[in-house]
């Protein structure tokens, strides 16, 4: 039985390159953070620009809501974390995070935590209670560390991905993964864990322009998805609706059936590369960052 999927267009912003695209939870906003150094705030009924900030002269590749402070923190390639109060607009905090560019930052669902993943191969544990002080030091990847994403069902574990091509799955108490799931034929770049409480699943998508779904209880791979011609940049399944989708450097959004893995609809909006995607828990919409701009 096929998803009947009425897919609507909200929003659709021309900007600079998008890295990284993060829903805010209750306001109808999208954080964009930009190529160009920039990190906008697109109200989404409006199909306006609510605000920007210029961060630094260098690409922000990661952007993250922290609502429970009115905060957002954003990662650029002068290796700083920065952390600013969106309603005031101040900056409340610029860390000197790693000793290479920051792929990605992942807020913990309730303690005050923060992973930062980077190219010097290293995840960084952030406690914003403790004034933004780095709390542990995650290593053992053997390339760039692409993303972190915590385990929604037991938020003391988390998982990386890496252009080493695996999958590590930590503990927050210890310094060593717990192990690593391996398969991908080239880097891993995207990972997200299934939100559900009836499946141990977590996917991931590579350079090998594949998708993957794992068994993280038996550590195994039991699906493999094709069809993208280029890099795999983003993968989520969604909080809400029976699917996962998938961004790629095609230019294509594939969404796909949860359960049935079958491809439901291709989504190309023509605005070049494909490179961020995310969701939120209170709403059915999904937002893209593209080379061109943000879809809604």
């Amino acid at each position: 039985m096929p998803l009947r999927l009425e897919i609507k267009k909200k929003l659709s912003a021309r900007s600079d390159r998008v890295k990284c695209v993060d829903l805010h939870p209750q306001e109808p906003w999208v954080l964009s953070a930009l190529y160009s150094g920039n990190v906008y705030i697109w109200d989404t009924e409006t199909s306006s620009l609510l605000k920007s900030w210029e961060v630094c002269e260098l690409p922000v590749r990661s952007c993250k809501f922290i609502v429970r402070r009115s905060h957002f923190i954003c990662a650029s390639d002068d290796m700083r974390l920065r952390i600013y109060n969106y309603n005031t607009m101040e900056k409340v905090k610029d860390v000197e995070a790693h000793a290479d560019y920051i792929r990605y930052v992942e807020i913990h669902p309730s303690q005050s935590l923060v992973l930062s993943s980077s190219d010097d191969m290293s995840i960084k544990l952030w406690n914003w209670e403790q004034n933004w002080e780095c709390t542990s030091t995650f290593e053992g990847h053997a390339h760039y560390v692409m993303m972190t994403r915590f385990n929604c069902k037991d938020a003391n574990v988390f998982a990386s991905a890496s252009l080493d091509r695996s999958i590590k799955v930590w503990g927050l108490g210890a310094s060593q993964p717990h192990f690593s799931l391996e398969g991908h034929d080239r880097g891993v770049n995207c990972i997200d864990y299934y939100p559900g409480g009836d499946k141990p699943y977590l996917i991931s998508g590579a350079d090998d322009r594949t998708i993957k779904i794992w068994d993280y209880q038996t550590k195994s791979c039991i699906q493999t998805l094709g069809g993208h011609t280029n890099n795999v940049c983003s993968v989520l399944f969604h909080p809400r609706l029976p699917v996962l989708v998938s961004a790629s450097e095609d230019g294509t959004v594939r969404i796909w059936h949860s359960t049935t893995y079958r491809l439901e609809t291709t989504l190309n909006y023509g605005l070049e590369r494909a490179w961020s995607i995310s969701a939120s828990n209170e709403s059915n919409g999904l937002a893209i960052g593209y080379d061109e701009g943000t879809i809604l």
